[in-house]
């Protein structure tokens, strides 16, 4: 049988310390850099969460073959996600008091803060966020490109500099250019990779009327452009929307940085892509493969058990007449002491590629 853990970060002991939980909620996107927790707890473990503190989010399995100590040998982990708390929030109502902690992954400091800075000598992208990132302590092991095996799949960045702000946004758009994207990891570090990660015949796949009951088509066009203009060093690249029938446009300036004509028209292109795109939410029970798929996977050593962000899996949905294989844009994992359960939120792969 497998369980939602949650645990602190002891600073004292130098370990993690499990503490109990009414309900957990951790979200991850690949349109927000930072894995999202919200966590409910009862006034006995306040003193246990602190303003800046790491907790991490664990999923045990009597499967999973990893860090069996940490439960005497009874179940071995995986890391869910791994967050540093940003508040703390108490309520008080007739006899009830109320916990709320919320946190981000550690990459919200470098998001959250402002300064300037100049990177030379042609560095390629991962060399670029090696070195932002390790102003804020990630070290060089935190920050790595997917696959592993690959070594650095990044390309040289022949201009990088940022002026009183985050320079983000701007790793965001030279990752864009490259084809690539950035996301944080379970630990609370860094991926570099392709957009659409294979799913490696780990047995993830969604179909309706064996995993997923009823699945919801969202549409929106709030979000919506007929007209993508993207401007950078003198160049402009465009994209039209044909199925926005208004006169709407958003423009984009990048700066700082060269891109070829090439690349910016695919920048506009996928800025359309992503925002008129319309999402399939699939509310699944757990929170990856089940129980039978983890054992018959043998070992779970460097083997994707949850469902995750960028995954590629085969999708059969007759009611929404979905069938082909789509990307994972979003996952909304929720947990209380009697069940666990997850939103996982689907778009045609088009859109990140």
């Amino acid at each position: 049988m497998s369980e939602v853990a949650v645990a602190v970060w002891n600073s004292a002991a130098r370990k993690y310390v499990n503490i109990d939980y009414r309900r957990v909620m951790v979200r991850k996107s690949l349109d927000e850099i930072c894995h999202y927790v919200e966590l409910e707890i009862p006034e006995s473990e306040r003193n246990l969460v602190h303003k800046h503190g790491i907790i991490q989010v664990r999923y045990l399995s009597k499967y999973i073959t990893e860090s069996r100590d940490a439960y005497a040998g009874k179940y071995g982990y995986h890391p869910v996600t791994t967050v540093y708390i940003d508040y703390i929030d108490e309520e008080t109502q007739k006899d009830t008091h109320g916990i709320v902690v919320t946190g981000r992954s550690a990459a919200r400091d470098i998001i959250d803060s402002k300064w300037s800075g100049t990177i030379l000598g042609q560095p390629t992208l991962l060399q670029i966020l090696r070195q932002i990132a390790g102003e804020f302590d990630f070290k060089e092991k935190d920050v790595i490109c997917l696959p592993t095996t690959a070594g650095d799949i990044t390309k040289t960045v022949f201009s990088f500099s940022w002026e009183n702000e985050s320079p983000w946004a701007k790793l965001l758009t030279v990752a864009d250019a490259q084809g690539l994207i950035i996301t944080s990891n379970q630990l609370g570090g860094l991926y570099i990779e392709q957009p659409a990660r294979s799913a490696c015949n780990w047995g993830f796949a969604i179909e309706e009327g064996v995993n997923v009951r009823h699945p919801r088509r969202s549409e929106s066009g709030m979000e919506q452009y007929h007209e993508y203009i993207v401007n950078c060093c003198n160049k402009v690249g465009k994209a039209i929307d044909n199925t926005c029938p208004n006169k709407r446009k958003l423009t984009i300036n990048l700066s700082e940085f060269i891109i070829d004509q090439e690349k910016l028209n695919r920048r506009a292109k996928t800025e359309m892509l992503r925002r008129r795109e319309d999402r399939v939410v699939c509310t699944l029970s757990g929170w990856g493969l089940t129980e039978a798929q983890i054992q018959r996977l043998g070992g779970t050593y460097h083997k994707e058990i949850f469902w995750e962000v960028n995954l590629l899996i085969p999708v059969k949905l007759p009611s929404c007449k979905v069938n082909a294989n789509m990307l994972i844009s979003q996952v909304e994992y929720t947990a209380e002491k009697s069940a666990f359960s997850c939103d996982v939120t689907l778009v045609k792969p088009e859109a990140y590629r």
